[in-house]
């Protein structure tokens, strides 16, 4: 069986996994200091792993290089887009609350679907959304659990699983695996 491509994309200005912490840490001291919000989303294509075993790893391969390219053109300026691996991405937002990143990942998810549109079932992505709290300490660590387990949420949980973007509420019990207070982060 073969596994997810998973090599580091070529594209500057693309960080890799390891970078992104750093990257992620900084701009949370920085939204902190600063009392300006800061956004993260999580991006997964859909169905990948379907169109890699079909269409092999060169070309599954091809398509994520083109998907980096689309993110990073269609990115916000101040934007940092992190490859973390396979068919994920994430999207560190400085100064964009979570109305403002909500429209940044609906107009991604939207030229993603157009411009992947004639490959097997049409390659999506789904999108979790999260941004800071004001006016209460928090840190870059509990952002990125959200962002990604709003991901996971909408992957597993909302209809039609895939192809979404989600910045609501997740259940109780989920924030309580995550030791995420839920009244102090925002939602949509």
């Amino acid at each position: 069986m073969p596994t997810l491509v998973a090599d580091l994309l070529d594209l500057p200005g693309l960080l890799g996994r390891e970078a992104m912490l750093a990257a992620l840490d900084a701009a949370a001291a920085q939204a902190r200091s600063s009392g300006q919000p800061l956004a993260t989303l999580t991006l997964d294509v859909d169905h990948f792993k379907d169109y890699q075993d079909q269409a092999g790893g060169d070309k599954a391969h091809a398509v994520l290089q083109s998907l980096a390219e689309l993110l990073m053109q269609h990115r916000p300026a101040a934007s940092t887009l992190v490859h973390m691996g396979s068919d994920e991405f994430m999207l560190l937002l400085p100064s964009h609350d979570l109305a403002a990143a909500l429209l940044v990942a609906e107009r991604l998810r939207g030229e993603v679907a157009k411009a992947f549109s004639t490959l097997g079932r049409g390659l999506t992505i789904t999108v979790g959304v999260a941004a800071s709290p004001a006016g209460v300490n928090w840190s870059a660590r509990t952002l990125l659990a959200l962002t990604d387990a709003r991901m996971t949420f909408a992957k597993r949980r909302l209809l039609p699983h895939h192809n979404l973007v989600w910045a609501g509420t997740l259940p109780s019990d989920w924030y309580l695996r995550l030791d995420i207070e839920p009244g102090i982060w925002p939602s949509l």
